[in-house]
């Protein structure tokens, strides 16, 4: 890795949320779903093991639901990457707009947020940390139409204005905004950026009708206040995993010798 690239790399934390239960998985597991096992690796590992091949020396860690669960398999990375754990108490009444705020709470530079049941190959999360431009959200292809999808609308100069999440997309927001493909659940902001998104986050948590909502209503405040680009994925290997019909398509997806 060049000087370039590595340097890339010391100016982000990456800030990980796995505060909530996985009710919508629940039928296959009672545990946290970043214990989930794709080919021998949990979904955590995965995480964890990609920073540390990326060369990221910290890391934030959100946790509430069984948090000694995840507390126990961390164990294994806090000689490779100091890992700070922050805990969500009130999971079931606080979501992870909430959990996103603590974390930024903590956080001493540039931050790189992942949605914890995302599962990414590695070379994904390394063209994102070294585009040059550095307030991002990670962009890949959907459809409009998909309800459940973070859909990410943009201005006429390729900025991030909403991500519409759990509902249709209005006519009045694409005479306004294009439609660029799904928030995939990375994000990335400088050390500046980062203390808005933090004060943001606190003025929307405020309202008490806010505290359960995920982050993507919190970007939607935000996002109409600073210009963040987009960075639009190519490769199609990342999967989300919300249902047991994810899990199972995160399975055949990741197999292999780079699975």
């Amino acid at each position: 890795m060049d000087t370039k690239t590595m340097n890339a790399f010391k100016k982000f934390t990456p800030l990980l949320l796995v505060a909530g239960f996985g009710s919508r998985i629940s039928e296959i597991t009672d545990n946290p779903k970043c214990l989930l096992e794709l080919n021998g690796k949990t979904i955590l590992d995965r995480h964890f093991e990609t920073w540390i091949k990326l060369g990221f020396k910290e890391s934030i860690i959100v946790l509430g639901f069984k948090e000694e669960m995840i507390r126990n398999h961390l164990e294994k990375y806090e000689k490779q990457i100091k890992i700070n754990y922050v805990l969500n108490e009130d999971y079931r009444n606080l979501g992870n707009t909430y959990s996103l705020k603590i974390g930024l709470d903590v956080a001493t530079q540039g931050i790189l947020i992942f949605d914890g049941d995302l599962v990414y190959d590695s070379k994904i999360l390394e063209d994102f940390t070294n585009d040059p431009e550095e307030n991002q959200i990670l962009v890949g292809k959907a459809s409009l139409n998909d309800i459940e999808c973070a859909k990410t609308l943009v201005d006429s100069n390729n900025f991030a204005r909403l991500t519409v999440d759990k509902r249709s997309v209005s006519e009045e927001e694409l005479k306004s905004y294009s439609f660029a493909g799904e928030a995939i659940g990375i994000l990335k902001f400088t050390e500046k950026v980062t203390a808005n998104l933090l004060a943001d986050a606190n003025e929307f948590l405020s309202q008490k009708e806010n505290r359960l909502k995920n982050w993507e209503h919190l970007m939607n405040v935000f996002l109409l206040k600073h210009d963040v680009g987009i960075h639009n994925l190519s490769s199609d290997k990342w999967i989300e995993i919300d249902t047991p019909e994810d899990y199972e398509d995160a399975k055949k997806r990741f197999t292999g010798v780079n699975a």
